[in-house]
């Protein structure tokens, strides 16, 4: 009976942890396939919903007064709530409601986990069972049965939602694993305050979506007209950055730097490399993501052979280095530049966790969401300044948006390479150059007889 109660406890756990590494993508994903098959309006509307929800609610999740573990089961709840209209009906306002749900769960799941993952990691000596992969190996199946059987993915939606609730004792488990860690901390209370704050995150999503439906479908829209929308989102976006300044001031410029090449490399490129390699070019850019991501930190760690300070001026020189493949016009630089950009973000990324969560100036509760906040924040001032540059090149040579989004072939290719790929590379370059400075300095203010 023991064994099975374990058994059942490491088939929660390795579900919540499966859910956690696949929800940020996964319902985004089946949402598109399913726009993409159908072409539905519906589809569009909610796919738009869910990666509206999913940007906000990293912003906005902490401003109440709960726990990381409390929010982690809620999410599970959400998602759980979020898939089953995808699975029982074509209702939009059902779908809608379903979107706004999935989309919340999706991007703060993993935050959430990884929070409550190292409370667990410094107070406990509880180790999660890779037991994820079993799951991951039974979602694969049923999805492609989904295809199989033209279901319309409502298999899928159904298991996502049985997942959740798979994971949700797991979750609550891990919940009691931290009172320990919480014991005798103070709340802190977020609170909903600062509402004009909230007004103007209206008007800045609002943009998003607009810009986010320019990706999929034609709408009646001048250019002029959107080119201004795109100037109030960055306006607003720089007022919000200005009254965070006090927040993460160490790391904030760091954390936009990394959601800025993020958005660069998975947004941006998977379109670009459509003029190098046609329809396998978005596969190609993801796998090389892939590589680089999971494999940054042990291949810059074995080329600098473990040394701390080597690696970190390794990766650095890497990443100026990738910045500069990637403007050069010809297909194999471009792919190795994206790979050396994705190498080093791969290495920061286990290094920013361990510094924000162990930094004695960050709460250790919060250290994680935020980061995803100011990440999240650079992607979407790279996806404003896409657009813009978007914008001017296709009004001046009278292409549509979706010319780009959904080329028929690749006769403007050069005219994207210099017009948008270029000075969106320069802007990350910029900023790039701009966090490698200041890290050095901080670097030096914490070891002066170190500083060289």
């Amino acid at each position: 009976m023991n064994r099975l109660k374990q058994l059942g406890i490491d088939v929660s756990v390795g579900t919540l942890n499966f859910l956690a590494n696949t929800g940020i993508m996964l319902p985004y994903i089946l949402i598109l396939f399913q726009y993409q098959k159908t072409q539905s309006a519906t589809y569009l509307i909610t796919l738009v919903a869910v990666y509206i929800s999913r940007a906000a609610s990293i912003f906005y999740t902490k401003r109440l007064n709960l726990r990381s573990s409390t929010y982690l089961i809620l999410t599970l709840v959400f998602g759980a709530l979020g898939s089953l209209p995808f699975a029982l009906t074509t209702s939009l306002g059902w779908l809608i409601a379903g979107s706004v749900l999935w989309g919340y769960s999706a991007a703060t799941i993993w935050p959430y986990f990884l929070t409550v993952k190292l409370h667990l990691t410094h107070t406990t000596h509880f180790k999660m069972k890779s037991v994820y992969w079993l799951v991951f190996l039974l979602m694969g199946l049923l999805l492609g049965l989904d295809f199989y059987l033209k279901l319309s993915f409502s298999l899928s939606f159904a298991l996502l939602a049985v997942l959740n609730l798979v994971a949700l004792p797991g979750g609550l488990l891990l919940n009691e694993f931290t009172h320990d860690f919480y014991r005798g901390q103070p709340n802190q209370r977020h609170g909903l305050k600062q509402f004009w704050r909230w007004w103007l995150s209206v008007v800045f999503f609002a943009a998003i979506a607009l810009l986010t439906t320019l990706r999929k479908a034609s709408l009646n829209i001048s250019y002029w007209v959107t080119l201004g929308i795109i100037l109030v989102a960055l306006v607003i976006a720089l007022i919000e950055l200005y009254a965070d300044r006090t927040k993460l001031v160490n790391f904030k410029l760091r954390l936009i730097n990394r959601g800025f090449m993020l958005s660069y490399v998975l947004l941006f490129s998977s379109f670009m490399a459509y003029y190098y390699w046609g329809k396998l070019g978005m596969y190609l850019v993801f796998v090389v993501y892939l590589i680089g991501f999971e494999g940054g930190a042990g291949i810059l760690g074995a080329l600098a052979h473990h040394d701390a300070d080597q690696k970190r001026r390794l990766g650095q020189g890497l990443l100026i280095a990738g910045h500069l493949l990637v403007l050069i016009p010809w297909k194999w630089p471009y792919l190795l530049g994206l790979l050396l950009i994705a190498l080093y973000i791969g290495d920061d990324n286990p290094t920013v966790n361990r510094e924000l969560y162990e930094s004695e100036v960050v709460d250790d509760d919060s250290a994680i969401i935020n980061k995803y906040r100011f990440s999240t924040a650079g992607g979407l001032l790279c996806q404003l300044v896409l657009f813009g540059l978007l914008v001017v090149a296709s009004a001046t040579h009278g292409l549509s948006l979706l010319a780009f989004f959904k080329p028929a072939n690749a006769s403007h290719w050069f005219l994207y390479t210099w017009a948008v790929n270029w000075p969106l590379v320069l802007c990350s370059l910029g900023i790039t150059l701009a966090n490698i400075v200041n890290h050095r300095k901080q670097a030096a203010a914490d070891h002066p007889s170190q500083a060289k």
